[in-house]
């Protein structure tokens, strides 16, 4: 760091002192995870592979990037801007150490790299800090983006402020894009084109395998269509036990299938469907007998909601009819059903855009729309069904996303290496 951009940090963390000692004497979340946004990054190895994702959607869209870059030998530490993605990390990947991001300020971004002696820095979707970016260019580490994307109201705002933003592009080595139409916009704002290809959208790469059903599960689900209700939250099952009676009330037979997100939840929601008088068969004890007509499955198990959403005569995905920014919209398209999903979908953005792209999800406003549309579906099965198919479609151009942008990484760190 030269001479004028140690006074400019000099100025910058003397100006935002005491607003930064108010913040943390008023705001006890800024306190969490100070020492690692400050730079601090405890048992680290050095030459690891640094990826960092914005918070849980990218960290989430990220562990299968990590997954192979350890398979190819690699060693790989995270970060992330907040404590849900930190810990969503070390529930999953717990063999991957997270931090949360240092602030992009040149001191800190100094200390943070000097701590992990990272072989590349890996920035998920568009994560560009420009004192981070500068720094890994100062201590010879690449800068890769993966997943890249540049989205339609961000991108007449880049273009503004191209004349800065263009040394930020310049300080990166290689550029994943999500998209052609992403991949060109990088390209107009100054990215070099020898830099950028197009690798595909982590979010929505699709698994290896399709999902199975356990035989004594399968044999258990009769002949009645089922509505299989998948991340439920509170008050969605209400409204999901309404849904199974409007069905009823319109002359159409059903049973519904509750999985509460939260195990914690099983007794609440098997109490709610009593209540409403609702037969209960919980998973694990479903007996001999199959389900019956208007019956409620309580899904207590793990592992085994995507299969059941293959057996779906409807599919909704929770967390989107309450303000819990949804979940894994993509699992019911990939076993060939449509979602159905609520208005709140923040933590699943991208899953959302792609089912309503293309005929495969449909957004409902509420209880009373929901049943509306489950309806609809049960009269009409086959060409309800059909309408998945343009989803998976989609969903295969992103197969493989992980493994090219593994590659993309690795060999922006070899030429790095071999370019010394």
């Amino acid at each position: 760091m030269g001479p004028v951009a140690h006074s400019l940090a000099a100025l910058a963390a003397l100006a935002g002192l005491p607003v930064g000692l108010a913040g943390l004497a008023l705001r006890p979340a800024w306190r969490v995870g100070l020492a690692e946004r400050c730079g601090r990054r405890p048992g680290n190895p050095p030459g690891a592979i640094w990826v960092h994702g914005a918070s849980v959607g990218e960290i989430r869209a990220a562990a299968a990037l990590m997954d192979r870059l350890r398979e190819s030998g690699e060693n790989v530490v995270a970060s992330t801007m907040t404590p849900t993605g930190r810990d969503l990390l070390g529930r999953i990947r717990p063999q991957v150490p997270c931090a949360l991001a240092p602030l992009d300020h040149p001191w800190i971004v100094e200390a943070a790299l000097r701590r992990v002696r990272p072989s590349a820095l890996v920035l998920v979707e568009t994560e560009l800090w420009p004192s981070w970016i500068a720094a890994a260019g100062r201590h010879r580490v690449p800068v890769v983006v993966v997943s890249g994307r540049i989205s339609d109201r961000s991108f007449p705002r880049y273009r503004r402020i191209g004349r800065w933003l263009r040394p930020i592009l310049e300080g990166i080595a290689a550029i994943g894009a999500r998209s052609a139409a992403d991949a060109e916009r990088f390209l107009a704002l100054g990215a070099s084109s020898e830099r950028v290809q197009v690798t595909g959208d982590l979010k929505l790469e699709p698994p290896e395998e399709r999902a199975g059903l356990a035989e004594d599960l399968k044999s258990r689900l009769g002949q009645v269509p089922l509505i299989v209700a998948g991340s439920t939250h509170e008050g969605e099952e209400r409204e999901l036990l309404e849904t199974l009676a409007g069905v009823e009330a319109a002359g159409l037979r059903a049973s519904l299938v509750l999985a509460p997100r939260h195990p914690e939840r099983f007794r609440a929601a098997e109490a709610l469907a009593r209540n409403a008088g609702r037969a209960v068969r919980r998973r694990s004890r479903l007996g001999l007998r199959p389900l019956a007509e208007g019956e409620v499955l309580l899904l207590d198990s793990m592992g085994e909601l995507p299969g059941l959403y293959a057996c779906a005569a409807v599919a909704f995905v929770g967390g989107s009819l309450v303000p819990a920014g949804g979940h894994n919209l993509l699992e019911p398209i990939l076993e060939g059903q449509p979602v159905l999903f609520g208005p709140h979908t923040e933590n699943a953005r991208e899953a959302a855009d792609l089912a309503l792209r293309t005929g495969a999800g449909r957004r409902v406003a509420n209880g009373a729309d929901l049943a509306r549309t489950a309806i609809e579906a049960l009269r009409d099965p086959a060409s309800w069904r059909a309408r998945a198919e343009a989803g998976r479609r989609a969903l295969e151009q992103h197969r493989g996303t992980a493994e090219r942008s593994a590659k993309l990484i690795t060999d922006a760190r070899d030429r790095s290496r071999r370019e010394r």
